[in-house]
């Protein structure tokens, strides 16, 4: 118990002054300076471009319309690029009501939670409380407030707060990712719908050519002009280009029902919106990539990774400030008297302040184990940001590979396409006349709806692994959150 309040006093701004001047131990954290190429290791198609610019596909040189606009600015709405409205609302319907995006920002609330936690060490506990009691002799009453403070000398819960903010971060870049997924899932799902259709039309108009021919092979049987073999492999022929509608039908139903639950509702929700077949969404003309360099200030599991290292940093100066000793200063303000009704009176005050230090002079090495632990932490975390660059690098990489092979695939098969469906008519029309064998047809015909088939599954390709590429580079996340905030 003091005397006066000057003790007090003095006692108070002393501690004050050496929390004020107090250290924090352990390493302070910084930005590691990861080794990138200043260029992808190939050249891209002829609508990909490294720089600002874009290329012109058809000439192949810079094209003057699109020299100004940056590659955030031309990844951060890619999806727009496809020119399909469908495509844009899914997009933006589901990124307002995705239920993975909604987990991800419970997290994100959870990880503020756990920092408020965290920073209520920085500030004084303060308890009230009071009683009274009664016995043979005088009665007793007290009326006390008690508050007490951890002085973080040494930085112990400075650290642990300054992890939980990057654990902040790292979950905010962990919605960001999910964001990214989603739209570039969306995007997909939507393009191999839309896929699935045009390929399910494309088959339809084979089968009722084949049809066709099925019939005129029966009508020149009856006259002696075909056999029976040419009409059963004509009917043959029909029939397995109608089975394979099946397959597509199914892929197609799938799709939209991926779609229902992406966009947070019932499988079967969008049935009705996308029933009516629709243009496969067409890739643009050029796309502007950026540098490697980007990807670490864009992709959301780089960034997320960096946030990791920054909190498993911070905790290793948490638990070196267990090494040192922990201050604490508890004080008390209140009222006591032999009675209730002098409890109010100035000789009742009571006043006490008790500063205590707690020093882990020994304990078995708990401590220096628990270092140890975090300092591997750290490197584990150090590790994983890089191997998750690597990934990144190796992502886009294989993104360009995939497109740009695709690209090439896609116009060997339209000139394919050209080639058969001239054969198959003359074909058609040479047997109409007597002139080829029945064979003839059938092979032309067969080769026509594998080339088509093909076709349009390239020109799905190409427009999915554009949208592969843009979600390697980390585009569109920032977009899609703006739009879930309104």
């Amino acid at each position: 118990m003091l005397a006066g309040e000057d003790p007090l006093r003095r006692t108070l701004f002393a501690l004050v002054l050496a929390s004020v001047a107090a250290c924090t131990v352990g390493p302070d954290y910084r930005r590691p300076d990861l080794a990138v190429s200043p260029t992808w290791s190939r050249p891209a198609s002829a609508d990909l471009s490294q720089s600002a610019g874009a290329t012109d596909t058809a000439t192949g040189e810079p094209s003057q319309a699109t020299t100004t606009p940056e590659p955030q600015r031309d990844l951060a709405q890619w999806w727009k690029r496809f020119a399909d409205s469908t495509l844009t609302s899914l997009v933006e319907r589901a990124v307002k009501s995705n239920v993975d995006v909604e987990v991800a920002e419970a997290r994100v609330r959870q990880a503020v939670a756990s920092r408020r936690i965290a920073s209520s060490q920085l500030w004084p506990s303060l308890d009230a409380s009071a009683a009274t009691s009664a016995g043979t002799g005088a009665d007793n009453s007290t009326l006390l407030a008690s508050a007490g403070y951890l002085l973080d000398l040494f930085g112990g819960v400075r650290r642990s707060v300054e992890a939980a903010d990057a654990d902040i971060q790292a979950s905010i870049e962990e919605r960001h990712a999910v964001l990214l997924a989603l739209v570039g899932e969306v995007a997909s799902t939507y393009i191999e719908l839309r896929g699935s259709q045009s390929a399910i039309a494309t088959l339809r108009q084979n089968l009722a050519t084949q049809q066709e021919t099925w019939d005129l092979t029966k009508a020149r049987r009856s006259v002696g002009l075909a056999s029976d073999l040419d009409v059963e492999r004509a009917r043959a022929q029909a029939a397995g280009t109608s089975a394979a509608l099946s397959p597509l039908e199914s892929i197609r139903e799938q799709s939209v029902h991926r779609l229902g639950v992406l966009l947070g509702g019932q499988p079967a929700a969008l049935t009705g919106e996308l029933r009516a077949q629709a243009a496969i969404p067409s890739a643009p003309s050029q796309i502007l990539v950026g540098v490697p360099a980007d990807l670490l200030r864009r992709r959301p599991d780089l960034r997320r990774a960096e946030r990791e290292l920054a909190a498993a940093t911070a905790r290793v100066g948490a638990a070196t400030a267990d090494l040192y000793p922990r201050f604490t200063l508890t004080g008390s303000v209140g009222l006591a008297s032999a009675s209730l009704d002098d409890l109010l009176k100035s000789g009742s005050r009571l006043t006490t302040l008790s500063p205590s230090i707690v020093w882990p002079v020994f304990a078995g090495g708990a401590i220096r184990g628990a270092i140890r632990v975090r300092d591997a932490q750290q490197e584990e975390a150090l590790a994983r940001y890089e191997a998750t660059l690597l990934a990144a690098l190796e992502d886009v990489e294989n993104a360009f590979v995939r497109h740009t092979r695709e690209q090439l695939r896609r116009r060997d098969l339209e000139e394919a396409v050209d080639a058969n469906r001239e054969a198959a008519e003359l074909a058609r029309r040479l047997y109409s006349n007597g002139l080829v064998g029945f064979l003839d047809v059938l092979v032309a015909e067969r080769s026509l709806v594998e080339s088509e088939s093909r076709l349009v599954d390239s020109q799905t390709a190409v427009s999915t692994t554009l949208v592969a590429i843009y979600v390697a580079l980390g585009g569109g996340w920032e977009e899609a959150e703006e739009v879930r905030l309104q």
